[in-house]
């Protein structure tokens, strides 16, 4: 098999999810005053508390490709804790959190990734510092569904354990920074609790 097919395969089922998400958005009520009302409950809704659970998918080799969030979400700001459930499979796990500032359409983030990598001892834990952003796609059905697309940086700070030796980035050189850094894109599709209120 070729394994270098993956992330492009991925990354085209990233599209076009993303291409379904605003095509559904994009549908509209029969007359403009349901449309007003609409887009007005809509908002709203967005705005509000609410806890979202729903899949994450990503394109690139550093985590599995399909996991699991949980988010808190409020107005400006959103908390999203991601979890793994094949650490089964492989051995290898990856735990995410991240802090959102929410916007009417980019979110830029900043969180930490834990792996646990099987190695000759036990697990090598690596600690990661995740930068990136996403586009929010419009709510819809009825503001229950919500999505997003985009792209993240993950630094590899430190690790250790696993009977190998520890190691922290360095940018004395390419080669001392190169491995600790790995790009991704990813998609995720939310069903949404509201809380109520504003």
């Amino acid at each position: 098999m070729q394994f270098w097919k993956i992330p492009t395969t991925l990354a085209l089922l990233l599209i076009i999810l993303s291409l379904g998400t605003t095509v559904l958005a994009e549908e509209s009520p029969a007359d403009d005053s349901d449309s007003t009302l609409a887009a007005s409950e809509l908002i709203l809704m967005e705005r509000s508390p609410r806890v979202e659970v729903g899949a994450n998918l990503r394109s690139d080799f550093g985590v599995h490709a399909l996991r699991f969030d949980a988010a808190y979400s409020a107005e400006h700001f959103r908390v999203l804790l991601t979890l793994d459930p094949w650490f089964w499979t492989d051995g290898q796990s990856s735990t995410d959190l991240l802090g959102f500032y929410r916007t009417s359409g980019l979110e830029p983030f900043l969180g930490w990734r834990l792996n646990a990598i099987p190695a000759v001892d036990g697990a090598q834990l690596q600690h990661n510092l995740l930068l990136g952003t996403a586009l929010r796609f419009p709510d819809f059905w009825g503001g229950r569904i919500s999505g997003q697309w985009g792209f993240e940086t993950a630094l590899m700070l430190y690790k250790h354990g696993g009977g190998v030796p520890s190691n922290s980035i360095s940018f004395a050189s390419g080669r001392h920074y190169l491995d600790f850094i790995n790009f991704g894109m990813f998609a995720r599709f939310h069903y949404n609790i509201s809380l109520g209120g504003r």
